[in-house]
């Protein structure tokens, strides 16, 4: 029997080193720089000092940190439910044969494939607390107008849908190609049995689902986490404070308050690490439980 013949090392070399400069400069540098700086006052200067944990400390007694931290998962519950939901609600829906359903298919993802900015300004001009699309609907319906973007009890709501229409379609597409790798044998024994549609949704189809259904939540997770582009733009910006009275303040546009307009980078740097042990604690959390409920074979 011949013997494969090996790469060279310098030939792996080759091919690895763009993508490891790449994690290094644009991850892993960030990453160590950023822990560097949270143990010290930097301000955004030339010199800073060397304060041990003194802004970790400061988490702890942070009235604003805490209610961005609490915000941050409000946001995160919502978005990635409704995702989850929605997004495999129209991926069975569009999966069945009918006409004009690539089309619909397309819809459905364009929002995905648009700039935050567009999807922002067509945000702002449905929900306009003055003239806006829906609220012109609700008066002409006999309701009153909301205040939506400036009211404190919807400004979140409004944020959340936002991550939703921006991001339902792309998981749908994940959820479509999930649908459609499961084997239609099994659901022809399934029938044999005698099972109805509903009974092979819940043994045939989520099971086989629960590996795309475990991918999505991996990424929503560190989506909404990480969440910033939406409360930026629909909270005035630098010049807000994550909506009145804070009230969609997520974790992410709070640590941007404090690099960039209050210039505590250094603080701004132990917020980020405590959000990089959030989101990396819960996916590993994830990992270590997909067994009990991810199924890899059929």
């Amino acid at each position: 029997m011949r013997s494969r013949n090996k790469t060279p090392l310098p030939t792996l070399l080759a091919f690895l080193l763009p993508s490891l400069l790449g994690f290094c400069i644009f991850i892993l540098y960030p990453i160590i720089a950023g822990l560097g700086l949270s143990f010290t006052d930097f301000s955004g200067g030339f010199s800073y000092n060397f304060i041990g944990f003194e802004n970790y400390k400061t988490l702890l007694i942070d009235s604003q940190f805490r209610h961005s931290l609490g915000v941050t998962f409000r946001f995160s519950f919502f978005s990635i439910s409704l995702v989850m939901i929605l997004s495999l609600a129209f991926a069975l829906l569009l999966n069945k044969p009918f006409k004009g359903r690539d089309v619909i298919r397309g819809v459905f993802v364009l929002p995905s494939v648009l700039s935050m900015i567009a999807i922002s300004l067509a945000v702002i001009v449905m929900f306009d607390p003055r003239n806006g699309i829906i609220n012109s609907f609700l008066v002409a319906l006999g309701f009153e107008k909301q205040g939506f973007l400036s009211d404190p009890n919807q400004v979140l709501g409004v944020i959340i849908f936002t991550f939703v229409w921006q991001n339902v379609g792309y998981y749908m597409i994940i959820f479509l190609g999930g649908l459609q790798s499961i084997p239609k044998s099994l659901y022809e024994a399934a029938e044999i049995d005698g099972a109805n549609s509903r009974y092979q949704f819940f043994k045939v189809t989520l099971p086989m689902l629960s590996p795309v259904t475990f991918l999505c939540f991996i990424l929503l997770v560190i989506r909404s986490f990480q969440s910033f582009n939406e409360v930026y733009m629909l909270t005035g910006g630098s010049f807000g404070n994550g909506g009145p009275n804070g009230a969609a303040n997520v974790l992410g546009f709070n640590i941007f308050l404090n690099s960039f307009t209050h210039y505590r980078m250094g603080y701004a740097s132990a917020q980020a690490m405590i959000l990089l042990l959030l989101v990396l604690s819960i996916t590993i959390f994830q990992y270590s439980m997909q067994k009990r409920w991810v199924t890899y074979e059929s």
